[in-house]
């Protein structure tokens, strides 16, 4: 019976609604994103240079705004659980677990030969995952401070925009100008790219190393575990 598998309820509905809604924003973020940056379709008539749609970088634009909202709440709704949650909350795992040295050179073997770990990590999450989580949530805070500088740029005539401008300004003095924060905003972009690389790494090795239904517990919400 020591092999026996039972299911382990592991993620909250909420948990996994922020979750796949942070995923979708990022997606639909990147890809407006870069659209905003260097339009690269929807401009000019197939073979000319000729503009035929000269509303197409306000519709994105329009679109990376609503999703940059969305993903601030979900973020914010993220840091709230991490705190305050009865049943997720997991800050200190966030903020403390990578600075436990003695369990890296695990993790990382563990990485490389999708092998389990010959003792059972108890926290919630591994050093790996704790340090790569917690600079998700300083990139997430920094891109929506940065998002939210470029958002109010030129919006003098909306109404509170002139208030939003002043009270983010520290960020721009704090970047040295402008630029600095559409660098930083760039440079973020590809920070998550990486990170979305990196995180499905992790979870395919889990779930080729460990055999628990990783990737399908972020849907159903159990975890298999070995009694």
């Amino acid at each position: 019976m020591d092999n026996e598998v039972k299911m382990h309820y592991r993620w909250t509905v909420a948990r996994r609604l922020i979750h796949w809604t942070t995923f979708i924003c990022i997606v639909v973020l990147t890809f407006t994103g870069f659209y905003i940056a260097d339009p690269f379709w929807f401009i000019y008539s197939p073979g000319t240079r000729e503009a035929y749609n000269t509303f197409a970088m306000a519709d994105v634009r329009f679109i990376h705004f609503t999703f940059g909202f969305i993903f601030m709440f979900a973020i914010i709704m993220r840091l709230y659980y991490a705190f305050f949650s009865r049943y997720d909350a997991d800050w200190k795992s966030l903020l403390f677990e990578w600075f436990n040295i003695k369990e890296w050179k695990t993790v990382i073997s563990y990485y490389i030969t999708f092998k389990p770990y010959g003792v059972p990590i108890k926290s919630k999450y591994n050093p790996l995952q704790s340090l790569f989580y917690f600079l998700f949530i300083i990139a997430c805070i920094f891109q929506i401070i940065s998002g939210l500088v470029m958002f109010t740029m030129g919006q003098n005539t909306i109404r509170g925009m002139s208030f939003m401008q002043k009270a983010l300004y520290w960020f721009v003095s704090l970047m040295s100008g402008y630029a600095n924060v559409y660098d930083l905003h760039r440079l973020l972009t590809w920070f998550f790219i990486v990170f979305f690389i990196g995180h499905v790494y992790m979870i395919l090795a889990h779930d080729v190393g460990d055999k628990k239904g990783t990737v399908s517990s972020m849907i159903s919400g159990y975890e298999a575990e070995k009694e």
